[in-house]
């Protein structure tokens, strides 16, 4: 079964991210609904501590954005002819909460991948939502124009609890694909092959994956991963998000970090 219901988070800035979306949904025949959110007031300061008129201000500005970001997203669905299988929604709150909460009811979210000129460098919103919406979060890189065919997808695999969560939720894309390959980079060792039990487990599933297998003893990750995109041509990365610890600055792995602040195709992350 394919993915039936899939929700974009609109943001205010103009990326690739709702074009990608929608052409995603058409793809994947489901339905495509936009989320914005409008922050909170409060940020810290007390109301009191704040004008009326500041107040106004602020929230004016918020209705203007959100006003905004649903006429981009219905200007979007229409310019694709598909307006009809698409619904807005916006809701105020905590960005990752109020997009977490929304997404539990999709089966996949989509987001920007985020400017790291603004982001802090231990929060990723697109990270964060992987780790806590118990949702494959898609993630669209901003660099240039995207399309969604997810034709030739790679898998990277470490025998991870996260990497296997990214398989079963990535199982309705890998089945539409014309290629799949299995990426794992590790360390030699003697008593196993990385990648054959994966391999075999796809293939119980009518998956055919090639795996390729890069033994380093001091392996970049993340390098090997992108040039291993770029050298094949594949259109979609499937990979899992790696927690740790749960203070601020030890959410994400050195991989996810990497690959979020250089990706180049599309990313489908789960945790």
């Amino acid at each position: 079964m394919g993915y039936r219901d899939i929700l974009v988070h609109v943001s205010r800035a103009e990326t690739p991210t709702l074009a990608a979306a929608v052409d995603f949904a058409r793809r994947q025949d489901a339905r495509l609904i936009g989320l914005g959110i409008c922050p909170p007031v409060w940020t810290g300061v007390g109301l009191d501590a704040l004008p009326a008129s500041a107040i106004d201000a602020i929230e004016h500005a918020n209705a203007e954005d959100l006003a905004e970001a649903k006429r981009r997203f219905e200007g979007t669905a229409e310019r694709y002819g598909y307006s009809g299988r698409c619904e807005w929604r916006s809701s105020r709150g905590d960005l990752v909460r109020v997009a977490a909460v929304h997404g539990r009811y999709a089966d996949a979210i989509v987001v920007d991948q985020g400017d790291a000129h603004w982001e802090p460098p231990s929060f990723s919103f697109a990270a964060e939502l992987a780790l806590t919406g118990g949702r494959p979060v898609l993630i669209i890189p901003r660099a240039r124009e995207i399309t969604m065919p997810c034709e030739h997808i790679v898998l990277a695999w470490n025998a991870s609890r996260e990497a296997a969560r990214a398989v079963a939720d990535a199982m309705p894309l890998l089945h539409r694909a014309r290629q799949v390959d299995v990426l794992a980079v590790a360390t030699p060792r003697a008593d196993q092959v990385p990648g054959m039990d994966i391999a075999r487990h796809l293939a119980s599933h009518d998956v055919h994956a090639n795996v390729v297998v890069r033994e380093l003893p001091d392996p970049d990750v993340p390098t090997e991963i992108l040039n291993f995109i770029a050298d094949q041509g594949a259109d979609l990365l499937v990979m899992g998000c790696y927690g740790h610890a749960r203070l601020q600055e030890m959410i994400f792995g050195g991989v996810t970090r990497s690959i979020l602040r250089s990706m180049t195709v599309p990313v489908l992350m789960s945790h």
